[in-house]
């Protein structure tokens, strides 16, 4: 049975991606095509698609373009599996190691998140007659995330601005 040939445009699609972002990673030489044909149009085989969704896996956890490069080239680069497991048990640590900082560090953010969707919920607006509360007033409340005190100004105004009233011409 013939295997499928997949255009740069299907490798897109597959993994959400651009073709431009195909095109990159096989100028980066992370992606290879199996044919190019003369008017430069590239096929790759189901083996490309899953080297290419690897790709996007370990740059979304944070593995830089090298760091990719260098595991990609185990591929050719291992003569027997005894030698596969140890350099694979070798380089694989230290990225679990970066990618569970990045994780704690995404869980901190998503909390922050959270936290500053249920602040912006519970702000009273209680405020003056004449006076309508600006967004530093929301920063201003005890214990307000920090996402929430830098986006509000933090109390350059004092919370409070007055009601900006048009003018009548005829007042």
């Amino acid at each position: 049975m013939e295997e499928r040939a997949y255009t740069s445009g299907d490798l897109a699609r597959a993994t959400g991606e651009t073709v431009r972002t195909v095109r990159f990673y096989e100028e980066e030489g992370l992606l290879h095509p199996l044919t190019v044909s003369d008017g430069g149009h590239r096929r790759y085989d189901q083996d490309g698609l899953e080297q290419l969704q690897l790709i996007l896996d370990l740059r979304e956890l944070g593995l830089s373009i090298p760091d990719i490069r260098g595991l990609l080239a185990m591929r050719e680069g291992c003569r027997t599996a005894d030698e596969f497991r140890r350099l694979l048990s070798e380089r694989l640590p230290t990225h679990v190691a970066r990618i569970r900082v990045r994780i704690d560090r995404l869980r901190r953010l998503e909390s922050e998140l959270r936290q500053a969707v249920a602040t912006v919920g519970e702000t009273p607006d209680d405020g003056e007659p004449g006076e309508v509360p600006c967004p530093c007033s929301v920063a201003m409340q005890d214990g307000a995330p920090r996402i929430v005190r830098v986006l509000a100004r933090n109390g350059e105004c004092g919370g409070r601005h007055p009601v900006d009233r048009p003018s009548r011409p005829d007042a």
